[in-house]
């Protein structure tokens, strides 16, 4: 294996990516992937995780999609095995994305991103070079990440990774498959629940939220997994239990992916936390407020025109948010 620093590729080159298995990691590669074949063709593998698979299957922008995350290591391990690369780009630090991403590249093969050295016995490592400096540093969170790293124009993650991936010229938008959704849909999607604790906000604001949409006579309903899905992986599940209990339409798990981007895209507005669907909503024309953590907003949230982010003070929670703010984004209610 070898870094790969910009070199050019052979003509019809195999190229794959590896991320998590998360929505929003699936979502923010999008733009990568688009780069990755704008700049060298030849075929594109997705390795994520399970809970992407409608997507990554759905995706004009992927060839093959193989679950990395989700299944059986040793059976993933003898299926990449068997692959050949010419560049392999991974933007997970898992040891097993980091693990796999070695298993997959060949002694010709280029790799970019963090990967397991030929021996095994620790990393390989990055470039000498201002992007390797980069993957090293992981301080992209700081405000003055573009200041140390000119070659940036945002400190948005998706365009971090193609910057890294030595791609230059415009980061494209998100760009998701969408379906027809099998049901009507309301007029406000809502969201509440998140991968962290510290992305939650209090269930008697959301509260407060519906009562003021409602008064204005919108349908609200909400968006997720699968009740049983929702608790077993992420934070919030209850809270969103009792919006149900509220009054909010309950449509977690009636969807698949694609479908959720359809019926997000028929809706004229959506709340939600820092998730998945969040980063659904962005792929769309559809306005969104979407509440993040501070400081995480510059490096998570999208640049679409339509996203409304809101975010604490320094050193104060999600849930220091006020209901006040978040009527304030709401500009639907004109």
């Amino acid at each position: 294996m070898k870094r790969y620093c910009g070199e050019a590729l052979p003509s019809s080159p195999r190229v794959a990516v590896v991320t998590n298995d998360n929505l929003g990691n699936f979502v923010m590669a999008t733009p990568l992937i688009q780069m990755l074949r704008a700049k060298h063709g030849g075929t594109l593998d997705y390795y994520g995780g399970t809970r992407v698979a409608e997507l990554a299957t759905a995706s004009p922008l992927v060839d093959n999609f193989l679950a990395l995350h989700g299944t059986d290591p040793r059976e993933s391990a003898k299926r990449i095995s068997e692959q050949d690369y010419n560049l392999v780009v991974n933007v997970e630090w898992t040891p097993w994305a980091k693990a796999a991403t070695s298993i997959m590249a060949g002694p010709d093969t280029f790799v970019c991103g963090p990967c397991i050295g030929p021996d095994g016995r620790g990393d390989l490592a990055f470039p000498d070079d201002d992007r390797g400096r980069l993957w090293e540093d992981q301080e992209w969170v700081s405000p003055k990440i573009k200041a140390r790293y000119p070659f940036l124009e945002s400190p948005y993650i998706a365009e971090i990774f193609c910057r890294l991936a030595y791609l230059d010229g415009l980061v494209p938008r998100y760009l998701l498959p969408t379906a027809i959704p099998t049901r009507d849909v309301p007029d406000v999607w809502v969201s509440g629940s998140a991968s962290l604790p510290d992305k939650l906000w209090p269930l008697e604001k959301w509260r407060a939220i519906f009562e003021i949409l409602w008064s204005r006579g919108f349908t609200v309903g909400l968006l997720g997994a699968k009740p049983k899905t929702q608790s077993a992986f992420w934070k919030g599940a209850s809270d969103e239990d009792k919006f149900v209990e509220a009054g909010v339409l309950d449509f977690r798990g009636e969807f698949t992916l694609p479908e959720v981007v359809g019926a997000i895209s028929r809706a004229k507005l959506v709340v939600t936390l820092d998730n998945g669907i969040m980063h659904l909503a962005s792929a769309t024309d559809t306005p969104v407020v979407a509440l993040f953590r501070e400081g995480i907003h510059r490096l998570w949230a999208p640049p679409n025109p339509h996203l409304t982010v809101l975010h604490p003070a320094p050193s104060s929670d999600v849930k220091e948010i006020s209901v006040d703010d978040v009527i304030q984004a709401l500009a639907i209610l004109g």
